[in-house]
């Protein structure tokens, strides 16, 4: 940003005004998920009454799902979609349903985003709007007031919190770990900045969560390539593990032998994070060549640690393998 842009938005903040959207729908970084927007069903007031007996049949048979009140989408494009994906279903049918202008926030925010959530997940949609910006909290819906004014972006015609505000949210009410698996894909994607994240983490100031918001300034790291690195590394940090390096290459008298996710280099270990995704299907040749890539590396005289994601998510099973592999 030039100093000329600088200079606007900062009058902007004093001010109190909201800065204009930034489109993020040409941004190397963001995903395109049009392939994952079923068709939502609306049906309200009188005018609805047939159509709502209709869906009302169709709910009763199973052919479609109820989102909310009014809002109903087709069982079979439902069934396919991911939780992200029926995160971001949920969150259209509230925009369709607002009476004006709505800016997501949190885990709706890094929903449509594109970032992962880790740990305790909240389905409800979750907006952000000035103290006197009007509208309360229900079943399905959080409206969370805030004293400033977040930079806003579109993504896919959403208005969302800009991607490290909304990092820098995850952190203070789900804690580091959803913090970090959030930053760490952000910023590998292109999406914001560890500056931009360390910017946001001062204006923070000392408001309720601060402290997992500098934790994850800390640590984030866009060469972790997986929320399952990313928790790995937290537990790490919490525990009092030495940080590894990440992505090294293992190189042996032969050549390339593979690029492991960490390494120890003062304790010749190399750490291997075992998520469902990675083998998920892999056919035998896949898990053979697995086998001889680990046997290389054993024979180059380095410890090998491998854990899951249950693992990493209870700490100590993690830590336990760590130091039966060598790592002090």
């Amino acid at each position: 940003m030039d100093d000329h842009r600088e200079q606007e938005a900062a009058d902007r903040r004093r001010a109190g005004a909201a800065p204009p959207p930034v489109s993020l729908a040409a941004h190397v970084g963001a995903p395109d998920r049009h392939d994952d927007h079923p068709a939502l069903v609306h049906v309200h007031g009188p005018r609805g009454r047939h159509a709502s007996e209709l869906v009302r049949r169709r709910l009763r048979a199973g052919e479609v799902v109820r989102l909310r009140r009014g809002t109903y989408v087709d069982a079979a494009a439902w069934a396919v979609l991911d939780d992200e994906a029926r995160h971001r279903a949920r969150v259209r049918a509230v925009v369709a349903a607002a009476a004006g202008p709505v800016t997501l926030s949190h885990w709706s925010a890094a929903a449509v985003l594109g970032l992962p959530a880790v740990g305790r997940r909240d389905d409800r949609v979750h907006l952000v709007r000035p103290p006197a910006g009007g509208g309360r909290s229900h079943r399905d819906v959080v409206r969370h007031t805030v004293a400033d004014v977040p930079t806003v972006v579109l993504v896919d015609g959403l208005r969302c919190t800009a991607p490290a505000r909304t990092v820098v949210d995850l952190a203070r009410l789900a804690g580091p770990a959803a913090g970090v698996a959030a930053a760490d894909a952000a910023v590998r994607q292109g999406l914001t900045t560890t500056a931009e994240l360390a910017d946001e983490v001062e204006r923070a100031a000392r408001g309720r969560g601060v402290r997992a918001a500098r934790v994850v300034a800390a640590l984030v790291d866009p060469l972790a390539e997986s929320p399952g690195e990313s928790l790995s590394r937290v537990r790490m940090a919490e525990l009092g593990a030495p940080a590894p390096v990440l992505q090294h290459e293992v190189h042996d008298r032969h050549g390339f032998v593979g690029r492991v996710d960490f390494w120890w280099p003062e304790h010749g270990v190399v750490g291997e994070f075992d998520g469902l995704v990675k083998y998920a299907g892999a056919s035998h040749d896949v898990l053979w060549r697995e086998k001889l890539r680990q046997d290389r590396i054993r024979a180059l005289g380095l410890g090998v640690a491998r854990w899951t994601w249950a693992d990493a998510w209870a700490g100590l099973p993690m830590l336990a393998r760590l130091r039966a592999a060598g790592v002090r």
